[in-house]
């Protein structure tokens, strides 16, 4: 009997000892897992600041897009070609557009703008947002060759040069950032009312969307600079 009555007094002791082991062992696990969501939050947190105190946000590429290689031809009406001035300003006072006059004032306001920033990083330096938006301006403009491949239509040359101001300061040149990009996004949204090919809708809405952010990243300039 009382080798009976020592051994369950070791199995209580040793049954004891694992449930103090394995509270232990679980404790210890919630630590960790604590601790690594304490530095997970933390990380978020800087870099939260960081975007929110940062000069410039962070450009957002324009959204995806699709064109089709091989698209239905353009009809005669839509290829003709009669425009009434230049870039987006042309644009917003044409009232007889054409699928083409449509891309080659989109063309046209994409060469103007890339044009307009690089002068402007060419007077006062490599200044963010234009140095960002600048190589944005190439994906635009790439995004429009490609519909003009498609086509098999002759992507126009840069004639943007004539129509470039160089702004006095570097407020002026944020606020003509401002205004660029508003006839910009206004012109996107005059084409985009029309009845469109999928591949020109597609790549005028990526458009659109690369300018709104634009917009954004020359208002906080201006905000900061007044």
């Amino acid at each position: 009997m009382k080798i009976i009555k020592y051994t369950l007094n070791l199995n209580r002791k040793f049954t004891t000892f694992l449930v103090v082991l394995a509270i232990a062992v679980s404790s210890m696990f919630m630590l960790v897992g604590c601790s690594t969501g304490d530095e997970d939050t933390a990380i978020d947190t800087t870099l939260s600041a960081q975007d929110i105190n940062s000069e410039s946000p962070v450009i957002t590429p324009p959204v995806d897009h699709n064109v089709d290689i091989n698209p239905d031809p353009l009809a005669d009406s839509d290829k003709a070609l009669s425009l009434e001035g230049y870039g987006a300003i042309g644009a917003l006072t044409d009232e007889n557009l054409t699928i083409n006059d449509m891309l080659t004032y989109a063309v046209q306001d994409e060469y103007l703008a890339r044009g307009e920033y690089l002068a402007i990083i060419d007077k006062f330096g490599d200044q963010k947002p234009y140095s960002n938006i600048v190589q944005a301006e190439e994906t635009h403009l790439a995004y429009l060759e490609e519909i003009y491949l498609s086509y098999e239509i002759d992507f126009p040359d840069d004639t943007s040069a004539g129509h470039i101001i160089v702004p006095a300061d570097l407020l002026e040149a944020a606020e003509t950032g401002v205004q660029a990009e508003i006839d910009n996004i206004e012109m996107y949204e005059l084409f985009l009312s029309y009845d469109l090919p999928d591949n020109v809708f597609e790549v005028f809405s990526a458009l659109k969307s690369g300018s709104d952010s634009h917009l954004l990243a020359f208002q906080k300039q201006v905000n900061k600079l007044k």
